[in-house]
């Protein structure tokens, strides 16, 4: 069993960066690939997705229905023990659907995490709602400067 370094801090939180890059820079594909194979996504209100593929058209799907979408990872802690980790993030999301409704909500991810031959990936990934808002005013959307495809 290996023991947990400063490395495996470090690249369980640039994967948990990278969650949220390929969130807001709309890359299922690139979000799908930080999940093992088989791993699982638990968003609320939306059918849990196991593996890659299922993961990265549970994004997509969710993308198309709010063009204009931010997510910021704040906080968080990490507990590895040898090849598995567990860690806690509290996120912030802005957006707004195609006729401009804006919504913003704080939530927290609970990971289970595994090392593989590639690095550190989500063996899964649950959501949960803290808090929930409908912003009145309509809010101005720029495009992600590295927006994929």
């Amino acid at each position: 069993m290996a023991s947990c370094t400063s490395a495996d801090q470090t690249e369980i939180r640039d994967l948990t960066a990278r969650f949220t890059d390929a969130v807001n820079r709309r890359a299922p594909q690139e979000l799908a690939a930080l999940f093992t194979e088989r791993g699982e996504w638990h968003v609320p209100g939306v059918p849990a997705a196991t593996g890659r593929e299922a993961i990265a058209a549970v994004l997509a799907t969710l993308l198309d229905g709010f063009p204009h979408l931010i997510q910021l990872t704040h906080s968080g802690h990490v507990d590895v023990s040898g090849d598995t980790a567990t860690a806690t993030w509290y996120i912030t999301e802005s957006g707004a659907d195609a006729s401009g409704n804006g919504f913003g909500f704080t939530g927290v991810y609970t990971d289970d995490l595994v090392r593989t031959a590639d690095g550190w990936r989500f063996a899964r990934r649950s959501f949960a709602f803290l808090q929930r808002t409908r912003p009145e005013a309509k809010t101005r959307w720029y495009p992600h400067p590295h927006a994929a495809g």
